[in-house]
């Protein structure tokens, strides 16, 4: 399975090491003394509030150019305006950290700040979600979750959009230009399920014509 980043500049470039990240530059949760098992739980009910479901959370290493930086893969669905259920993966890919020196436990330093940067990113998402809500509430016709859902071969709207192969946006095709690919390697399969539904070019594009014709609902005097 195949991490697609949006931009296709070098990772280095892009973020910072765990443990150099600034508040003054919008991280947060560098200090978060919530567990990983805790976060989880977090982003599940976040989810729930947005309308989704979460199936199953994956942790696993991304491997992004010659990094690898620890991460998860969220598996969720929706319900669609024509109650049909609409599939979608959400990438979360931990700030790289710096290796240790070589010492006797320079492995167990390395796995404990590892554990740490994704706890950060995990913290992070849970913000960017209850950011999700909160835009709800002001405008009525914002749908959350949307930007990652399935479409044809395993990937996200907005994993076209950076390839600017989305079928109902007649975007120009980028002159020059290479994606950044990354492999996404399982660790440990939390959860079992059912692999998820996949959607065509033609049904996302109905699905996202009849969300943006959906009348707004009148409020009762």
């Amino acid at each position: 399975m195949q991490f697609i980043p949006i931009d296709d500049s070098s990772p280095t470039a892009d973020v910072p090491y765990f443990g150099e990240a600034r508040a003054d530059d919008g991280w947060q949760g560098q200090g978060t003394t919530r567990s990983y098992g805790v976060l989880k739980s977090d982003v599940t009910k976040i989810f729930a509030r947005l309308g989704g479901i979460v199936h199953c959370i994956q942790r696993g290493i991304y491997k992004i150019g010659e990094f690898e930086r620890g991460g998860v893969r969220i598996d969720y669905s929706i319900t669609g305006p024509s109650a049909q259920m609409l599939y979608g993966r959400l990438d979360v890919a931990a700030l790289p950290v710096k290796k240790p020196k070589q010492r006797t436990n320079s492995r167990e330093v390395l796995q404990n700040r590892m554990d740490k940067s994704l706890c950060m990113a995990l913290y992070n998402v849970c913000q960017s979600l209850k950011a999700q809500w909160v835009l709800k509430q002001m405008n009525p016709a914002y749908v959350p979750l949307m930007p990652w859902l399935l479409v044809g071969d395993e990937k996200t709207l907005t994993e076209l959009y950076g390839e600017s192969s989305l079928p109902m946006l007649n975007a120009p095709a980028p002159e020059n230009e290479e994606v950044v690919t990354g492999e996404f390697t399982v660790m440990e399969e939390e959860d079992e399920y059912q692999p998820l539904k996949t959607h065509t070019d033609e049904e996302v594009a109905t699905i996202i014509s009849n969300l943006q014709g959906l009348p707004r609902k009148r409020k009762r005097r």
